[in-house]
């Protein structure tokens, strides 16, 4: 437990000591923020009531997609996987810590751009604050362990990227964080159902922001988010590897990641 708590802190200090883990996990979603709140609302008046979701999922989609699928690629290519193998270091702490590191990070960007949301553009703050720390924390576990994934599945820097980039784009662009899910076409807003940008959203909005009452329908967006977390973790320990030596496995299973997404898709 001592090594695990060590192990910790040194990724812990690694997300501000190394600059592009400080850039991608304080500087770029914070100064983005930043440039949103200042041409956004004049652009779509609707933008502040969605400032807080959309800007904190923006924020956790930066700190996991944009970090940790390149971290282990390159820790596993160069052999640093190897050597804390050696040392006795499970794949179970290989898998969590950088999880648990961006839920700590991704807390600290969320009070930071709750505050400076409601002080400097006047954004709503959530009425429910069980529901909000709840999605919070269930959106930053789908996002770390999907990217975990990711980083697991992926043969190099330049795939892990990729892939990461197919759940990024995608998410900013039609995951309801910028304009309302309610403005999209109703087959692209059924189909954005598959991003998990989209989920965290439609909690955030309907549990946290305008509190609805806890109900099948509200509360399916955080059921699909936690399942996506659980299946996400088994599939990085069934298909992790210490190097790139060892022959590779089957890492088409890791599209069942997709399934609790589809499913929304599917019950629309």
């Amino acid at each position: 437990m001592k090594g695990y708590a060590h192990h910790l802190a040194m990724d812990l200090k690694s997300g501000v000591r190394d600059a592009t883990l400080m850039l991608m996990n304080y500087l770029f979603p914070i100064g983005f923020f930043v440039m949103m709140g200042l041409f956004m609302p004049t652009v779509n008046p609707g933008f502040v009531d969605l400032m807080i979701p959309g800007m904190i999922v923006f924020a956790i989609m930066s700190g996991t997609l944009m970090t940790i699928p390149s971290t282990l690629v390159d820790q596993r290519s160069s052999g640093v996987l190897r050597s804390f193998r050696v040392n006795g270091v499970p794949a179970t702490s290989m898998i969590t810590i950088p999880i648990i590191g961006s839920v700590a990070h991704m807390s600290v960007v969320a009070v930071i751009l709750t505050i400076g949301s409601t002080l400097l553009y006047g954004a709503p703050l959530p009425v429910n604050w069980g529901w909000f720390v709840l999605t919070f924390l269930l959106a930053t576990l789908s996002f770390a362990s999907l990217s975990a994934l990711i980083g697991v599945v992926a043969k190099s820097s330049q795939s892990a990227t990729l892939l990461a980039q197919l759940v990024y784009l995608p998410s900013v662009l039609l995951g309801g964080l910028m304009v309302p899910e309610e403005l999209l076409p109703a087959a692209v807003a059924r189909g954005a159902s598959l991003l998990p940008a989209t989920q965290a959203m439609r909690a955030f909005n309907a549990l946290a922001f305008d509190g609805a009452a806890l109900s099948g329908v509200a509360a399916t967006p955080l059921v699909f988010l936690a399942v996506s977390v659980v299946l996400n973790l088994a599939l990085c320990l069934m298909l992790f590897e210490w190097d790139n030596r060892t022959v590779r496995r089957a890492h088409a299973f890791g599209l069942l990641a997709l399934l609790p997404f589809a499913l929304a898709v599917a019950i629309g």
